[in-house]
């Protein structure tokens, strides 16, 4: 789905600039509702992301935690002062920049080379545009557009991104949480998508870890949610009790779902 990805990228990043260039200074001094951060740090994180894809050269900032959540704080403070219409030039030149090069590593010389990601854990460079589809979607309609962020115009094009949005999170899952999912799947859980896309995965252990296959053919421990809202539950940012219908045995289903969370 990496070439869907790269076209989610890119509908994101178009419909970021459209909605940024309305900003007031009220609006970029608006807090977000991703925690600590302003709509201007928002923003100022995404161009950083298309900045490290861009730029290999790129110094981060210290981050002795090895965390990727706090190498994106570190980064957001060092442009936390910048004005407001330096950070939307920096995210018009980094996004156009990121998006060439996502273009360039979808091609085969490229695309099966991999990338570790500190706790991330690690990906082949095709991945990282379904990554930026991730990351943007979530942002943007979790953390800075209404009704759960404090911008109360623009648009988000939801159907070219949330697929790669999707893979991102289950390719992720293995790696980020695993371990704890893994200890919570006494028995196999599936996980069905509605809504925006129609999906089904199949959470199962493998090996010392967990497998997440897209099948058909599910057990009777079953999870249903808007694919919408497993953006904001499966990233912590909302409780996944108010927005799944479980069926199956309830307490199993709801052990691996609490384990989840995906970056």
């Amino acid at each position: 789905m990496s070439d869907a990805g790269l076209a989610g990228a890119r509908a994101l990043a178009e419909n970021t600039v459209k909605i940024a260039e309305q900003f007031g200074t009220a609006e970029w001094e608006a807090d977000s509702a991703c925690h600590g951060w302003r709509v201007h740090d928002l923003v100022g994180h995404m161009a950083f992301f298309f900045n490290f894809i861009a730029d290999p050269d790129l110094v981060f900032p210290p981050n002795p935690s090895g965390m990727s959540e706090r190498l994106n704080d570190a980064a957001v403070r060092e442009r936390a002062d910048l004005p407001h219409e330096q950070i939307l030039d920096y995210y018009r030149e980094q996004s156009a920049a990121g998006l060439a090069t996502l273009t360039a590593l979808q091609g085969e010389e490229l695309r099966n080379n991999t990338l570790e990601m500190l706790d991330l854990g690690t990906y082949r460079l095709h991945q990282l545009s379904d990554a930026v589809s991730f990351d943007h979607l979530v942002h943007l309609t979790s953390d800075l557009l209404a009704p759960f962020g404090p911008i109360s115009h623009g648009d988000v094009d939801v159907a070219a991104a949330i697929d790669p949005a999707i893979d991102w999170m289950v390719s992720g899952l293995p790696q980020m949480c695993g371990e704890a999912v893994a200890a919570a799947l006494t028995s196999p859980v599936a996980l069905r998508l509605t809504g925006a896309t129609e999906r089904t995965f199949v959470l199962a252990r493998g090996g010392e870890g967990v497998t997440v296959t897209e099948t058909g053919d599910v057990p009777e421990n079953i999870a249903t949610t808007q694919a919408t809202d497993f953006l904001r539950w499966g990233t912590t940012r909302s409780a996944w009790r108010s927005a799944v219908d479980v069926s199956g045995d309830r307490k199993t289903v709801a052990a691996v779902l609490d384990a989840i969370n995906i970056v």
